[in-house]
């Protein structure tokens, strides 16, 4: 476990890295309950952030980082908020330059919304659909997104009241934290279900590209990787990728800003051996959210207080209105982000991506 924070001065990491050394106490504690010879660790990434979800950063955990458990006994601590997260990335070609349009994005997610079992979720959270040319002079389409049908539903693996496992939550208080753990056959299937999930993602992002290419162009080429999912059956990503040297993922920016392709070299201080022996490098997915002013977390009964603001421990509330959670910002964009997490997490840049126009949160965007 690090020690301070891996972007200098960031007054989120200088919270959460110590936020992370208790909350590895604490889960290390509860599994012992089941199973005396129980471990645990919990690494950061090199953009350990703030997350949106209350309960995932009052449950014990953050966005940017791997925890990973050994137990003889099934268990999942369920906090990590569980979802598949995937970056998806499909080079096109066509007799023509591909057009990516507001009106083709209005009719598939009508479709989708009215006809359809998929749920849209594109333009929440940081999730977003963007077309991009590649430094190579291709046209590729980039898709970031979970699986929402898998989320709060009754099947879903959010811990939501009421849910198929939610009886069978096990409550523990160590040093005044609290740390919730899911036991036995339920959790055997709740990682069964996550690993599953990971093809699904991947169809439902392929199924979107489809429909949005048309008749004039043709995927020729894709590449797909989890950045939020179980890598073990003991092991949870939550916000990074999780490599093994030579291996290229995404880093994603902010809005119009350019998108690489990054090759994860060893040789840093993200390296980790998950339970069984698997070594593996941890790699950022993005900036990251971080605090515009040094961080207090404190708990008070059922509430988790994050600077001022207060918040029930439930799943559907968010950090997203409080003002002081914003994104990381570099003056020298990817540039200054790749030299600030460099000596943590050595790579290379072996693709650019410029931004043509998106679709998020913030509408459809034309960027040049």
């Amino acid at each position: 476990m690090m020690r301070n924070e891996i972007i200098a001065n960031d007054h989120a990491q200088t919270v959460l890295v110590k936020h992370l050394q208790d909350t590895e106490v604490c889960l290390r504690a509860a599994l012992r309950r089941v199973d005396p010879k129980a471990d645990c660790q919990i690494c950061p990434a090199a953009d350990l952030g703030i997350p949106y979800d209350v309960i995932r950063l009052a449950g014990g955990f953050a966005t940017g980082c791997v925890v990973d458990w050994s137990c003889r006994v099934p268990a999942i601590p369920i906090d990590i908020t569980m979802n598949i997260d995937t970056s998806s990335i499909f080079w096109l070609s066509g007799a023509s330059e591909y057009s990516f349009s507001e009106h083709a994005l209005r009719c598939l997610k009508a479709s989708i919304d009215e006809r359809s079992s998929y749920e849209w979720n594109f333009n929440g959270g940081n999730h977003f659909i963007t077309h991009a040319r590649a430094s190579s002079g291709d046209d590729v389409l980039i898709i970031h997104s979970n699986e929402k049908e898998f989320k709060n539903q009754y099947n879903g693996l959010f811990p939501e009241g009421g849910n198929w496992y939610s009886d069978d939550i096990v409550c523990t208080l160590h040093s005044g934290k609290p740390l919730r753990l899911l036991v036995g056959s339920k959790a055997e299937l709740f990682a069964q279900t996550a690993r599953m999930l990971e093809g699904y993602n991947i169809v439902r992002h392929r199924f979107v590209a489809e429909m949005l290419t048309g008749k004039l162009h043709r995927i020729v080429r894709e590449s797909h990787n989890h950045h939020y999912y179980m890598p073990t059956f003991t092991s949870a990503a939550i916000g990074c990728f999780v490599l093994e040297p030579g291996d290229c993922v995404p880093i994603f920016s902010t809005v119009g800003e350019d998108i690489l392709m990054f090759r994860a070299i060893a040789g840093g201080a993200n390296a980790i051996a998950l339970s069984g022996g698997v070594e593996r490098l941890i790699v950022p997915h993005g900036w990251g959210m971080t605090l515009s002013e040094p961080a207090e977390m404190v708990y008070e009964g059922g509430y988790f207080c994050l600077n001022g603001g207060r918040y029930l421990m439930e799943n559907g509330n968010s950090l997203f209105q409080n003002p002081k959670v914003v994104q990381r910002s570099f003056p020298l964009g990817q540039k200054g982000f790749i030299e600030a997490i460099s000596d943590h997490t050595p790579g290379e840049i072996v693709e650019v991506f410029e931004q043509v126009s998106s679709y998020s949160r913030h509408g459809f965007v034309r960027h040049c």
